[in-house]
């Protein structure tokens, strides 16, 4: 029962953290040009203030990547009916999806996409029920096949107590740069070139450098790299890691941008 009940409690506490990264870049989806326009006119704006705007494709998409995902980590840690306890821990999510469907459709709350939100919670129910079933089906096949019984997903199960929070933090680096690839693709729709393709692929890069960090702390917590060292070595080695690899990647990012804007001009 408590490894069922710590099951249902990482899908919930990871979704919350990897929704949020997600809601926190909507801005820079479509809306990069008019925050720019604001700012040169005065206003003074901060993307993450936004919220989920207008944006309820966004968000249906964020919904289904952090189910697959948290349903993976969640059928990994149950170990047995992960399938069973991914959907049960899914249930916190539809209740939200339900209120939301009747703060739009019968409270009269006023809010910018407001029937595309009543359209995309309706799915998002089945969807999402389906997603986390199945993806809690993966991480527990995963785990057994792949990883020692007493691991979860080749690290001790306290580790994922606080992953959650540099795996945030690399979150909104890796949607940040998803948004923005998803942006220029609906910009250049039209535009089948080798060029435009050339700078999609350019676009995508920064997410190596911002996943590169996370496999090496994998790596060391899973005794792959050393291994011989004393435990408080490889944790220094860890966070020197995720903050040189977060520093890494943000000078990664900022080059390929600064690159494409002056090739796109």
């Amino acid at each position: 029962m408590g490894r069922k009940i710590w099951a249902i409690v990482a899908f919930n506490v990871y979704s919350l953290f990897l929704i949020s990264a997600f809601q926190e870049n909507t801005a820079y989806l479509f809306d990069v040009s008019l925050i720019n326009e604001m700012r040169l006119k005065g206003a003074d704006i901060n993307p993450r203030d936004w919220g989920w705007g207008g944006h309820y494709i966004w968000r249906l998409f964020a919904a289904v990547v952090v189910t697959a995902l948290a349903g993976i980590l969640t059928g990994a840690i149950a170990k047995s009916n992960g399938k069973k306890i991914s959907a049960a821990a899914n249930i916190p999510s539809i209740l939200i999806w339900l209120g939301m469907i009747y703060l739009f459709g019968f409270a009269n709350v006023e809010v910018e996409g407001k029937i595309g939100f009543i359209v995309i919670s309706i799915l998002a129910i089945p969807l999402t029920s389906y997603i986390a079933y199945t993806f809690g089906g993966i991480g527990e096949e995963l785990q057994r096949e792949t990883f020692p019984e007493d691991t979860v997903l080749g690290i001790r199960s306290y580790h994922w107590v606080w992953a959650a929070f540099p795996i945030y933090w690399y979150a909104l680096g890796i949607v940040f740069v998803t948004a923005k690839f998803i942006g220029f693709q609906l910009a250049t729709w039209a535009d089948t070139s080798i060029f435009a393709a050339i700078i999609s692929l350019l676009m995508l890069v920064p997410i190596i450098a911002w996943l590169y960090p996370l496999r090496i702390v994998h790596r060391v917590l899973t005794g792959e790299l050393l291994s011989s060292n004393h435990a408080a070595i490889r944790g220094f080695a860890n966070f020197g890691v995720l903050v040189f690899g977060m520093l890494l990647a943000t000078g990664v990012q900022f080059v390929i941008y600064w690159v494409l804007s002056k090739v796109l001009k």
